[in-house]
């Protein structure tokens, strides 16, 4: 689970992300992202621009991240 914090800014509260949620959700500074509820009451969180450009670089990050994983399973 990560955990965030809201924090008053000078344009109201702001939810700040770590690097760690910020490249989980795949979003800049500056893009949107959207809330939305399930019926059972768990909001779930996207970026709403997601170019092609956006999804390539959204695969390029999982693929940094995860590639000693992906090399390991290979063998």
């Amino acid at each position: 689970m990560i955990v965030l914090k809201i924090d008053q800014t000078e344009k109201g509260p702001a939810i700040l992300l770590t690097p760690e949620a910020q490249e989980l959700l795949g979003a800049a500074i500056g893009q949107q992202v959207g809330f939305q509820i399930s019926d059972d009451g768990q909001l779930s969180i996207g970026a709403l621009d997601m170019s092609i450009e956006a999804r390539r670089e959204r695969g390029r990050a999982f693929l940094r991240r995860y590639d000693k994983t992906f090399q390991a399973l290979a063998k």
